[in-house]
């Protein structure tokens, strides 16, 4: 399962968790990924407090890219006119991995340079973040979270067995959230440790078996596609150098970024006639 799409289920589920996480005003939120109708264009999450006074955008970010912020300011903007919102906004980055640093930086370049944009994004790096770091907000609905932190795969198969327990024996959790948090909690140890089967992962939490929910079932379900796509990418980049030479680093994120089989080879089969690289970054674009 991507890890975007991992992120965007847990906010649904656990949105008062992201918004602890991200330092959000106090509120009872609701997490929705909009469509704004005018151009279908789609935000990962907005936070919004059902009190009607916060509302936040937070991106998730798996990849560079330097339209970033410009990007947040026009779900910002398409956002208040839509939804005639006249109020504060806040904006968050939770960047995946420390190989996404670049990307955090150029997004903070933009910011400071900008006599435009007035509002101050937030960025969490979330392989910078220490498990005991996050512990700290002392919310078992942020356990899921820990996987995707600076913790080794040795250490996540140690430290797995007493997560689940924690969540299992949580007295303020109801047994669907329970079950939840630990198919979310799998999701992110596949994520990370990618040749762990789901049998493997319910090894780790105790003999619980993630097929025993819906929300783990999807889950499993992507982590054996994950594989199709992430093979047409090799192939792609392969046939991509031996036409043109050397790929160039955007190109190979932005081809490592898509996860949709029939894109892929929908990009394969145009390799054929394309005649220049730039032509092909139109394709991808």
């Amino acid at each position: 399962m991507a890890t975007d799409k991992l992120f965007h289920e847990y906010a649904t589920y656990f949105p008062n968790a992201v918004a602890r996480f991200v330092d959000a005003e106090a509120d009872d939120y609701e997490a929705k990924s909009l469509t704004f109708k005018e151009i279908e264009q789609r935000a990962d999450i907005f936070l919004i407090g059902r009190s009607g006074q916060h509302v936040v955008l937070v991106e998730m970010q798996g990849y560079d890219d330097a339209e970033l912020l410009y990007r947040m300011v026009k779900k910002i903007m398409l956002y208040c006119t839509q939804y005639k919102y006249w109020g504060s906004i806040g904006a968050t980055v939770i960047f995946l991995d420390e190989s996404h640093y670049r990307a955090a930086q150029l997004f903070e370049r933009q910011f400071s340079g900008s006599s435009l944009l007035k509002f101050s994004p937030k960025i969490f790096i979330l392989s910078r973040i220490k498990v005991d770091e996050l512990s700290q907000h002392n919310d078992i609905h942020l356990t899921p979270l820990y996987p995707l932190c600076d913790i080794s795969p040795e250490e996540i198969k140690q430290q797995a067995p007493d997560w689940a327990e924690q969540i299992k024996g949580a007295p303020d959790l109801t047994t669907a959230e329970r079950k939840n948090l630990l198919s979310f909690l799998g999701g992110a140890i596949s994520h990370r440790i990618r040749t762990m089967t789901g049998d493997e992962i319910g090894i780790l939490f105790g003999g619980i078996i993630m097929e025993d929910t819906p929300l783990g079932q999807e889950i499993l379900l992507k982590g054996e596609q994950r594989g199709i796509p992430k093979g047409i990418q090799q192939i792609l980049l392969k046939q991509m150098a031996a036409r043109f030479g050397v790929v160039p680093e955007d190109l190979r994120q932005k081809i490592q970024a898509i996860n949709n089989t029939e894109n892929l080879e929908k990009i394969a089969t145009m390799l054929l006639t394309i005649q220049s690289i730039d032509e092909l970054k139109d394709l991808v674009n």
